[in-house]
């Protein structure tokens, strides 16, 4: 893809973003599969789930021991989805993973001097072969569902980069909604995520301090945010990579923002899981 296309596909992907509404109901429903996967892996197969997620038949635990990397595949008859959810940072070998800031070549097709975290990419090619697999043996029975795929904080990261993946492998459709994600990539990987993943919500809350790093200098959010600027569970649409209005505006930060989203406690555990049981 030439410079001149690329930007004239962000250029069409930002107008189609502001002009669009946010899908309250995935957002309701990923959400919850978001905090969801923060239960313990062992249950992700034996549970029953209910409330906003009866109906959802899980069919494959992300559970990568070599980054610690946990998750879950499935699907929903009813919504017509399979869905890709992935946990957030949890263990020391997760805060290994976020705190390694070093930027490394991303290899994708038509990203051009493209640089991404090294923690990150290294915790989603460890995985991706089979997640992959499991979406395409999926797909396979249910051709025309969409992939949905989720996640919140270092989770947020990794489906960033799987949804590229997925959709670079000709899965196809794509939908992505992350919650609290820190930035994945440097300036011209923002532009290609932006391009690339056509259906993408990166949520933020109020002053949450994990999109504020890595640091701005030598990285940078992709577009699609929408902003909640308070608990009120109200979402403003974003522009641009790293909209001056919505959550790039705060210089101090709050973690209690990172692990409250659209009025759900996030990462907190097995304290929580009750409500999916």
């Amino acid at each position: 893809m030439s410079s001149l296309l690329l930007l004239f596909v962000i250029a069409l992907s930002v107008m189609s973003l502001t002009s669009a509404s946010l899908d309250w109901q995935m957002t309701n429903l990923t959400l919850n599969h978001a905090q969801n996967t923060y239960c313990s892996p062992t249950t992700y197969q034996s549970r029953a789930y209910k409330g906003i997620l009866a109906g959802f038949v899980p069919t494959y635990t992300i559970n990568d021991t070599s980054k610690d990397t946990h998750g879950y595949i499935g699907y929903h008859e009813g919504q017509k989805a399979i869905y890709v959810s992935f946990r957030g940072s949890e263990s020391a070998q997760n805060w290994l993973d976020d705190l390694d800031v070093a930027l490394t070549t991303y290899p994708a097709p038509g990203c051009t001097n493209c640089e991404v975290h090294k923690g990150f990419y290294e915790a989603e090619t460890s995985c991706f072969p089979d997640v992959l697999n499991q979406v395409k043996t999926l797909k396979t029975t249910y051709p025309d569902f969409q992939v949905v795929v989720t996640g919140h904080s270092l989770g947020a990261a990794l489906a960033t980069l799987v949804s590229i993946d997925l959709i670079n492998s000709n899965i196809s459709p794509v939908r992505m909604f992350n919650y609290g994600s820190p930035r994945v990539g440097d300036t011209n990987f923002a532009n290609y995520a932006g391009a690339v993943i056509k259906d993408r919500n990166r949520i933020t809350h109020h002053k949450d301090m994990v999109p504020h790093s890595p640091m701005h200098e030598r990285f940078t959010h992709h577009s699609g945010e929408w902003y909640e600027p308070s608990d009120d569970v109200v979402l403003s649409a974003c522009v641009d990579n790293e909209d001056p209005n919505c959550s790039y505006q705060w210089h101090v930060t709050s973690i209690s923002d990172h692990l409250y989203y659209l009025g759900l406690s996030m990462g907190q555990g097995d304290k929580e899981c009750a409500a999916y049981l």
